[in-house]
């Protein structure tokens, strides 16, 4: 939970921003002289609760390692772990939410049941599917524009023992966008990240158990508890004097060729510190359609992150920026989305190919409850201010 009650911190109408872990870019979470509501993950496994036999209840500032380890003692898991648990469960869903298990199940999203929301008047709701269902489409996915996710409860399934993975080395970037294409149009695969780093290309699926091995294969077993680590590292934090610049696209499978032929383009990948990282991605039958969520209509989508590191100059800066504006006009020419975590300025001619006329209906749910005063300055929501302003 916030240190302070959130009712109280929202409904007082003074600017703030809402921060969960601080695991965000481009002074997302960067308060300035705003007041900065952030969670107190302190006491936050106490709170966690089971829902039945397959769903569980958390406050929103807990960690997702907390949310495991709890759900592991009970024999449960989440179907979709990013790979880097430390970050808040409320500050996770305001994204997205995605993980190697994301071609199996989706976004973590997906796996939503129903959250408590507080909006900018103090009134806190219980929104679902089918209980306040538009706020419910908005918030998750929402970058917190539509105020602060206080509770959530996640479906869960059978906690499996083992996973028994596949590694594999790539002699160069097409052979690498071709496999991940190829195992997007396969439905026998549990799990799949892949990534250019240090100038090493790899990529591991994560296979079922019944299924058979071929001569030669490298396959590896690990504990269960391990898979939230199978994806890339997290890099170490950049030297002094420069500064880390990420953001990821998702686009409909058959199109990460062209998104990949912008990036090289753009940036020579063999001298600059850029680490790339793929990953599949397949929707339930049944899923929302999340107003802002990175993955729009497609039943099958990739995703691509760019993670670069460059040096704190204001050339270098509007240079980066320059390259991911280029990236996030060719995913939307591609029928894509960015994932909002990331470094994104939206261009008017930009916002409607990307979210059709959501933005304009968040600027008239901001406005409905009061939420003027919360994250005002992220670029989703001037983005949003002005596609309402031009209808």
């Amino acid at each position: 939970m916030p240190t302070a009650f959130p009712s109280a911190v929202l409904g007082a109408g003074r600017p703030l921003t809402l921060r969960g872990a601080g695991h965000s870019c481009d002074g997302q979470t960067v308060a300035g002289n705003e007041l900065l509501v952030t969670y107190d993950p302190a006491g936050t496994e106490h709170q966690v609760r089971e829902v039945g036999e397959d769903a569980v209840e958390v406050p929103a500032g807990t960690s997702w390692r907390v949310v495991e380890r709890y759900l592991n003692a009970r024999g449960r898991t989440v179907p979709v772990l990013t790979d880097h648990l430390p970050v808040s469960v409320g500050g996770t869903l305001s994204v997205g939410g995605l993980g190697a298990t994301s071609l199996r199940y989706g976004m973590q999203v997906d796996q939503v049941e129903r959250i408590q929301l507080t909006d900018g008047a103090g009134v806190s709701r219980w929104c679902s599917r089918t209980e306040h269902s538009e706020l419910f489409r908005f918030a998750l996915g929402g970058l917190g524009t539509l105020g602060l996710i206080e509770r959530a409860v996640l479906r869960t399934v059978p906690l499996p023992r083992t996973l028994r993975l596949h590694r594999r080395s790539h002699p160069r970037l097409d052979d690498l966008v071709a496999y991940t294409e190829q195992i997007a149009a396969r439905d026998d695969v549990d799990s799949f990240c892949a990534s250019l780093r240090r100038g090493e290309l790899s990529s591991t699926i994560g296979l079922p158990d019944t299924f058979s091995r071929s001569g030669g294969d490298r396959w590896v077993t690990v504990r269960h508890t391990a898979r939230a680590e199978l994806a890339h590292g997290r890099p170490v934090a950049p030297p002094d004097g420069w500064v880390r610049m990420w953001s990821d696209y998702v686009v409909p499978a058959g199109r990460l060729a062209p998104l990949v032929g912008v990036l090289r383009s753009r940036v020579p990948l063999a001298r600059l510190p850029v680490m790339l990282y793929f990953l599949v991605l397949r929707r339930p039958a049944d899923a929302t359609a999340f107003a802002f969520a990175p993955i729009g209509a497609a039943e099958v989508s990739i995703g691509m992150g760019v993670y670069m590191s460059v040096r704190r100059t204001p050339a270098a800066v509007e240079s980066a920026r320059r390259v991911f504006g280029a990236l996030l006009e060719a995913c939307a020419e591609l029928g894509g989305r960015p994932y909002l975590y990331g470094v994104h300025d939206f261009e008017g001619s930009l916002v409607e190919p990307l979210y059709g006329p959501d933005p304009a209906r968040l600027a008239q749910l901001r406005s409905a409850y009061g939420l003027e005063h919360v994250n005002a300055h992220l670029p989703l929501v001037r983005a949003a201010v002005s596609a309402a302003g031009q209808r």
